[in-house]
């Protein structure tokens, strides 16, 4: 392999300062006869290998039967096998065969996942406004794709206006695509949070879900608000409304809380308070789902739940 910046075909290659910089960190790798060969097409597998390998580490889970039949069987057998279903856990799932070349839309989508926020979505829908001239308004679920990556600077458009969502990927265009991802997830998770804050940030979340959810089996919101008010519990109420008043409509068989052993990113975005992101599969019906929590803490130790505004 060629070794970092000192590929033969990337000197004057207008991406060829991110791929020097990827090559030292080890993000990326040459071909044995020392290129990089930056124009060649990267397939879904090479393009989620890349991202595997930005992302925080985290355990995961053992995939269920849909995922496994309708995301990772073709994927059985070969190099990324490991990878497809690690990144199943956390809902970042391809759509095409592993050596299909990986389109700038495909790239959007795993994109905002791979940073917890692909409910950034939600603020594009129904929305008349037209960025790109070969991306129509009427195409929501492109929009809502498209849109929060482009604003987030993941992805940019070309100068004649057009975004070209089918066109496949680079080998170079991956390489910037990862290297903005790495950095926007600097930007939007701050804040030096200690292990030990990790843990007692996740333990808070995960414990106050799994006590209502599996051991009270809580299914009412009335009945989860006298529960919390009657422990004590520190939890307020702008936090209930946020993660449970789907119990206000008898629609909890469809909601599913994350695991917490899924991609997680903390934040710390206040003297006191601090961020969670969970981004995770959902099941078949909620399918790959990003969740945030807000907390509070005078010691890093004892967090309180909070909600987003308080």
């Amino acid at each position: 392999m060629a070794s970092a910046g000192s590929f033969l075909d990337t000197k004057g290659h207008w991406a060829g300062k991110e791929i020097e910089l990827a090559a030292k960190s080890g993000l990326i790798q040459g071909f044995p006869d020392g290129t990089f060969q930056p124009e060649k097409t990267v397939t879904q597998e090479q393009f989620l290998a890349l991202v595997e390998r930005v992302l925080p580490s985290y355990s995961g889970f053992e995939p269920d039967a849909f995922v496994k039949e309708t995301y990772l069987a073709p994927s059985v057998g070969r190099w990324s096998e490991q990878t497809y279903r690690h990144l199943a856990a956390a809902g970042i799932m391809s759509t095409g065969k592993p050596t299909d070349g990986m389109t700038r839309l495909e790239a959007a989508r795993i994109l905002l996942a791979a940073l917890g926020h692909q409910s950034e979505g939600e603020k594009y829908r129904g929305t008349t406004t037209r960025f790109f001239s070969d991306l129509s308004t009427a195409n929501e679920q492109e929009v809502m794709t498209v849109y929060p990556a482009y604003k987030m600077g993941l992805l940019a458009g070309y100068p004649d206006g057009s975004f070209r969502p089918n066109s496949a990927i680079s080998r170079a265009q991956a390489v910037v695509m990862l290297t903005r991802l790495d950095s926007k997830i600097e930007e939007l998770f701050p804040g030096e949070v200690t292990a030990s804050e990790k843990k007692g940030m996740t333990d808070a979340v995960s414990a106050f879900v799994h006590e209502v959810m599996e051991q009270k089996k809580i299914r009412r919101y009335a009945d989860l608000q006298a529960y919390v008010k009657e422990n004590k519990l520190n939890v307020s109420e702008p936090f209930l409304r946020e993660h449970f008043s789907f119990m206000k409509y008898e629609v909890y068989d469809y909601v599913r809380f994350p695991r917490f052993n899924e991609l997680m990113y903390y934040a710390k975005i206040g003297t006191n308070k601090y961020r969670l992101t969970v981004q995770y599969y959902a099941g078949e019906l909620g399918g790959s789902v990003d969740k945030t929590f807000y907390l509070s803490s005078q010691d890093g130790k004892t967090f309180r739940l909070i909600g987003k505004d308080e």
